[in-house]
């Protein structure tokens, strides 16, 4: 085989190897409209508050349940709001949003909490989203704790009891 040959067929095997990486999912480089706009409603609430709003750290994009697909998580304990409150912050804990993708065009808001802590993981080969929140909703002293666990399924996030 000669040199320009082979040359050719590294090429081909170079774009094909391409071709599939963008069929892989890819992460967004901007958030969906109703993501976007729930940061800037924060960011509005941070300015009425007379703060300068710093949103930079809230959203992560990531495939949370296994569909291929991107979601978003905005974690406002990672919102700023310099000389102001975070208005998103309070009694000991602060809002977390998951939005799902749909698998089609949208981004689902199916998960809204006030937490003072979250992880994911695995369960019995099941992703998994484990919560404390601070002690009010399970009828405890604000400075107390609660612990959740939810399901992450294509298309909802269910409480495990």
């Amino acid at each position: 085989m000669s040199f320009l040959a082979l040359s050719g067929a590294r090429v081909a095997v170079l774009l094909a190897v391409v071709a599939c990486a963008g069929a892989s999912p890819s992460r967004a480089a901007e958030p969906p409209d109703n993501v976007t706009e729930a940061v800037a409603e924060a960011a509005r609430a941070c300015k009425d508050l007379n703060g300068t709003p710093n949103t930079d750290a809230v959203l992560k994009v990531d495939d949370l349940n296994g569909d291929g697909g991107e979601d978003w998580i905005a974690d406002y304990a990672k919102f700023k709001c310099k000389g102001g409150i975070n208005p998103l912050c309070g009694n000991g804990g602060c809002t977390l949003q998951i939005y799902l993708w749909d698998g089609e065009t949208a981004w689902d808001l199916l998960f809204e909490d006030l937490v003072t802590s979250y992880k994911f993981g695995k369960s019995g080969g099941k992703r998994m989203l484990y919560v404390t929140t601070p002690g009010t909703p399970c009828n405890k002293p604000a400075s107390a704790t609660c612990q959740y666990t939810y399901r992450l399924d294509k298309d909802a996030i269910v409480p495990v009891k």
